[in-house]
């Protein structure tokens, strides 16, 4: 195919986003149709002449059997799911060549390396030009039949998925805070629950269509079951030789490869950093006379805005955004301080989802500004730079600047600033960098790369103070509320009522968006601000007008 126009149906989501920017770096032209999009599915269909389909796995079917019959005859159509005996026959029915491809990594690696599976359909030429320029980039590219691909992924996919959140299930129903488990760590333990973490951290949504989706899966799992019980019944009845002969016929069955799993997995745990040796796992138990929790650990961007608001806190680091809430409804500490919205990436989901849900409520919102430097411990040129390690939200709030300057740069989330730094220190290399502070860069003597990355110089995340209860209806100096809900069920009209109250009574919105409830799969919940405070008669009538008007009304904050 000679420079064909790429035309990739779900653009707008990861792998699609990902796939995009891999043919546009090659040269190619790109359009993509998605939700909110202009171009639909079957304009597309009729413009590209290669036609990807990256959607959900569940709508992978539909989405090929609406576009087979439009894409060109001398075309080539193909999807990116994880599952393939059903999507290739929804294939056969263009009269274009098509095959099925399944990338066996996500969306924030580096193509270099990593290993994509082909499933041959029709066109030989059309499947060897990806072939080509898949390898070209560094891809390992394997063929396999539909068949033996979904036989194979049963195992390699869904039994490492199923034993992973399975294992993460087993911990939870003991009873003990994962906390204590993370500090007696062996590294090959810490290896087991960094995977199982990796799994839990994703789109479940994802992982059940991986886990439903393949007919052969059931057979993988049961026969793992099946070896399961067979395992325990020699510790249950305390059978020493028979759990011997369990152990050396699985190393009979490995063969070789068992030393080649302990080289490699040896010069992995050499680099391994132990959670008490790292600075991301510092401080795990409340200091004393600590009354505040923050997301940590130090020097952090919460840590930063704390030090603004009370110089003298001493603060619980807890590990994530929803921990703060909990410490805070459980009565562990006083208050909490939280991300709630920046001026570049917008609301911090996690922080509107616990609002929502917990026990707590806004007392307090204050704005800090936010510069982001490019750092790490070795010099080198943006052109340079092969991976960035970072919090998602800078990486949100840099990410034009990212795009013009490191267009080659692998972008890695980490679940702090100060984590994203620890990975950084621990690889040590050209090429690595870390999205840090200013504070960050000074203290931990980085070498500057860029100072001031942000693409809005005026970048400001607001931080909310939270504390456990409702809020109070005596707040008279407070001159904004926050409010969210949902609706019992979804009907034409029922968001235009709840505002049609705040335009009869003349109250000015200052900001509305919606989530996708955390609880309810399909509802959404409505986050409102606007101008008042909850003891004004004229807010309580209009909070009491909308309470009829949903299934759910919570008041966030009054501050």
């Amino acid at each position: 195919m000679i420079k064909p126009i790429v035309g990739i149906i779900g653009g707008k989501g990861k792998m699609g986003n990902y796939f995009a920017n891999f043919f546009k770096k090659n040269g190619y032209e790109v359009i993509i149709s998605d939700v909110g999009t202009k171009l639909g599915n079957k304009a597309l269909a009729q413009k590209a002449d290669l036609v990807i389909v990256s959607v959900p796995i569940d709508r992978t079917k539909e989405v090929i059997q609406e576009v087979a019959p439009l894409v060109k005859r001398t075309g080539m159509l193909m999807d990116l799911t994880s599952v393939k005996a059903s999507p290739m026959e929804s294939l056969k029915k263009t009269k274009a060549s098509y095959l099925g491809c399944h990338p066996l990594f996500g969306p924030t690696v580096n193509l270099d390396g990593q290993v994509i599976i082909i499933c041959p359909g029709k066109g030989k030429l059309g499947q060897m030009w990806l072939k080509n320029l898949l390898e070209k980039n560094g891809a390992i590219v394997r063929e396999l039949t539909h068949k033996k691909h979904d036989e194979l992924m049963s195992y390699i996919q869904t039994l490492t998925h199923f034993s992973h959140i399975a294992f993460a299930d087993a911990l939870r129903k003991s009873g003990i805070p994962i906390k204590e488990f993370i500090k007696y760590p062996s590294p090959v333990y810490m290896l087991e629950l960094y995977m199982m973490g990796r799994i839990l951290n994703q789109d479940p949504k994802l992982y059940a269509n991986i886990q439903l989706s393949n007919s052969m899966n059931i057979k993988a799992v049961e026969s793992y079951l099946k070896s399961c019980r067979e395992l325990a019944e020699t510790i249950e009845r305390k059978k020493f030789k028979d759990n011997v002969k369990f152990f050396k016929k699985n190393t009979e069955y490995l063969g070789h490869f068992t030393k080649i799993a302990m080289d490699e997995s040896d010069r992995l745990l050499r680099h391994l950093k132990l959670p008490q040796k790292s600075r991301l796992f510092r401080r795990e138990t409340k200091p004393k006379r600590s009354d505040i929790a923050i997301l940590g650990p130090q020097n952090t961007y919460s840590d930063l805005a704390l030090r603004r608001f009370d110089k003298k806190a001493n603060p619980w680091f807890a590990l994530s955004i929803t921990e703060v809430f909990e410490l805070v409804a459980d009565g562990k500490v006083k208050a909490g301080l939280v991300p709630i919205e920046n001026t570049t990436s917008g609301s911090i989901r996690e922080t509107l989802d616990d609002l929502y849900e917990s026990n707590v409520h806004v007392e307090q919102v204050m704005g800090f500004p936010i510069k982001l430097n490019l750092a790490s411990t070795v010099k080198c040129s943006l052109k340079k730079i092969k991976a960035i390690y970072s919090h998602t939200q800078p990486l949100l709030q840099a990410r034009q600047f990212l795009k013009k300057n490191c267009p080659d740069a692998t972008l890695i989330p980490m679940s702090s600033t100060t984590a994203a730094l620890d990975r950084m220190l621990s690889e040590d290399k050209e090429g690595t960098v870390v999205i840090a502070s200013p504070t960050a860069t000074e203290v931990h003597h980085l070498k500057l790369i860029k100072e001031s990355i942000q693409d809005d110089k005026n970048n400001t995340t607001y931080f909310a103070l939270i504390k456990k209860g409702p809020v109070s209806k005596s707040t008279p100096k407070a001159k904004k509320i926050s409010i969210a809900f949902h609706f019992k069920k979804d009907s034409p009209g029922s968001l235009n009522a709840v505002l049609q109250t705040f335009a009869e009574a003349k109250i000015n919105l200052a900001k509305i968006e919606s989530r996708p409830s955390v609880k309810v799969h399909g509802e959404y919940v409505f986050y409102i601000d606007f101008d008042g405070n909850t003891g004004n008669k004229k807010t309580q009538a209009v909070l009491t007008s909308i309470k009829a008007k949903v299934a759910k009304l919570k008041v966030l904050g009054s501050y």
